[in-house]
């Protein structure tokens, strides 16, 4: 019986020690605590949005553009597939804002021979009618099962690429779930500067490497006829003969609400043929301290994409000491790369970021080794271009989203509020716990006591293990704390019962604990394990604050059972065995 008192106390003493060390980075802070400590024990318990602040956020995804989008990519395939096979397509186009794509031929009897091998080649295309499409030309539709498959991919997708770019953020314990068929929650904790963050979760960041195409002079025909504010000019550059070509270009100052460039895309809509765009960068005029915007006139083919950049940071160009950000690329795209600057020497390629120029640097070599740079044109600060640079590594680094999202809804709670919460969380744990210790020592007397040494010990080693497994705090996490403590108590309450019902039939105390133990056991355990099997479902299924519960209550019984069953029988075997006592006061 020695042995085993001992072993038995023993083992509590450890699991009291590594609890206790295994809270000490969240008591005293992980900052402060020294490297080879957090090396060895790495564990923290990190507050929830409702108890350190932070954002609540609920984008909405266009999926719809997600389909539209995979058609408007389909051209370029659908081209190559054509020149393959020798089709003799031409004029292939996707229908604006539809999920539609028309493929044209040279005659009819052309389109007929060719209809079987498109109609394969697009799988998840299907032929309709229209009145409005030629007789040489096929109108191809998404399938809707596929396009309900393409969707879903867009939500699911989305929710990985923005949890990537918040661990980009070494923001920690964030929440990013699906809500509803198209919505995603999103909180982050501990956040402070929640513009930057709604800025960089809303980027979609899709990157398309364009040429301009300096000979384009199409703007030319409607000079005079632009919308207020827009004054055409004319710039040089020098081919790869080394002759002048000229090519026009609009500008403005930058309206803050971005009315003005709505116009001009307004103006220019259907002005444009299908092989060119418009697209436009905002950039700094030094002379004048002002942000203002021009036009490039691109070729609409993408020569390369960001889905083959393997890695973006930031950099520092050491003549101008301003930073910037480089890109690797993968295999294939440095090969593609090589190949498009090589071909297009003295031309200049547009880095296009969600549809705006962010730079178009003239192309004055080959460019092998798969890297490429996109500077930042800008009046600011070095921190806010550092800030700036930074963030679009971030986004370039953890992918494109495949749709634009929108804002449904935004929230932020503040620290204010956040502490408030912590301090009503820790008066009810506080008063809660008071009142389970006087009613033990009142009603039980020495065997309340240690009931209430057990509880205090259930109460640190369920904040140790959620320390260990780096566990979120949340205000409903603390109710599961206050819970827990009154749930505590009942295995000690039925125990003592049992005792008092032995002791009453002449039992020695010692017979009676043992018995006691022994009869209330299954009890105890098949009211908890209902309990702990609710908890697993609100865990399974729950989300945020609901999971949050379920894991504080989960812990919270496992560690009930242990101390109620297993350190109170330890004590409780230790004073029969000192004491040699008959009696008991319970």
């Amino acid at each position: 019986m020695e042995k085993i008192w001992w072993w038995k106390t023993s083992l509590i003493a450890v699991l009291v020690v590594l609890a206790i060390l295994y809270l000490i980075p969240t008591l005293v802070g992980k900052d402060k605590v020294p490297d080879w400590y957090n090396d060895i024990i790495d564990s923290e318990l990190s507050l929830g949005l409702d108890l350190q602040g932070g954002v609540h956020l609920v984008l909405g995804v266009e999926v719809e553009k997600a389909v539209v989008d995979y058609v408007d990519r389909l051209t370029e395939d659908v081209s190559r597939y054509c020149d393959d096979e020798d089709l003799a397509c031409q004029n292939i186009r996707s229908v604006e804002g539809e999920p539609r794509l028309i493929v044209g031929f040279e005659t009819p009897e052309k389109m007929e021979s060719s209809r079987k091998q498109l109609v394969e080649f697009l799988g998840n295309m299907q032929i309709v009618e229209d009145g409005n499409v030629k007789d040489n030309e096929l109108l191809f539709e998404i399938r809707e099962d596929f396009s309900d498959h393409r969707k879903k991919s867009a939500v699911l997708q989305a929710i990985e690429t923005l949890r990537n770019r918040i661990d980009e953020m070494a923001v920690r314990e964030a929440l990013v779930a699906k809500q509803g068929d198209t919505s995603i929650l999103i909180q982050i904790p501990g956040i402070e500067d929640v513009e930057r963050a709604r800025k960089m979760i809303g980027q979609t960041a899709q990157l398309e490497f364009k040429i301009v195409d300096e000979d384009y002079k199409a703007l030319s025909k409607y000079e005079g006829q632009f919308p207020e504010g827009w004054e055409m000019s004319w710039e040089s550059q020098k081919d790869k003969n080394g002759q002048l070509r000229r090519s026009p270009y609009i500008s403005a100052v930058k309206d803050p609400d971005g009315k003005n460039i709505a116009a001009i895309k307004e103006f220019l809509k259907d002005k444009i043929d299908a092989e060119h765009e418009i697209l436009f960068e905002e950039y700094e005029d030094a002379n004048k301290n002002q942000t203002r915007v021009r036009s490039y006139n691109l070729f609409r083919k993408v020569m390369l994409t960001g889905d083959t950049i393997t890695d973006a940071r930031v950099s520092i160009d050491q003549q101008k000491n301003r930073p910037y950000v480089s890109m690797n690329f993968d295999r294939t795209g440095a090969k593609t790369f090589a190949q498009v600057t090589g071909d297009h020497i003295h031309d200049r390629m547009a880095i296009v970021l969600d549809n705006r120029v962010k730079s178009a640097p003239v192309i004055q070599s080959r460019i092998s080794g798969g890297r490429a740079m996109i500077t930042l044109n800008s009046l600011k600060s070095y921190s806010e271009l550092m800030k700036e640079a930074e963030d679009l590594s971030i986004v370039l680094r953890a992918g494109a989203l495949p749709a634009p999202v929108r804002f449904e809804e935004t929230r932020t709670v503040g620290p204010t509020l956040g502490q408030d919460s912590i301090n009503s969380g820790l008066i009810s744990l506080i008063v809660g716990m008071a009142l389970v210790v006087i009613f033990m020592v009142i009603y039980y007397k020495v065997s309340g006591l240690v009931a209430d040494f057990a509880l205090i010990f259930n109460v640190l080693f369920m904040l140790s293990i959620m320390s260990a497994f780096k566990a979120t705090l949340t205000l409903p996490g603390l109710a599961g704390i206050v819970l827990t403590i009154g749930m505590a108590v009942d295995a000690n309450v039925i125990i003592y019962e049992r005792i008092r019902e032995e002791l009453r039939i002449g039992k020695t105390a010692k017979a009676a604990i043992e018995a006691g133990y022994a009869r209330a056991f299954w009890t105890i355990f098949d009211s908890n394990i209902t309990t702990v099997l609710a908890g697993f479902i609100l865990w399974s299924y729950g989300t945020g604050p609901v999971k949050g519960f379920a894991v504080t209550l989960i812990i919270g019984i496992v560690c009930s059972m242990f101390t109620a069953l297993f350190c109170t029988r330890v004590v409780f075997d230790w004073i029969t065995s000192r004491f040699k006592s008959e009696t008991l006061s319970v």
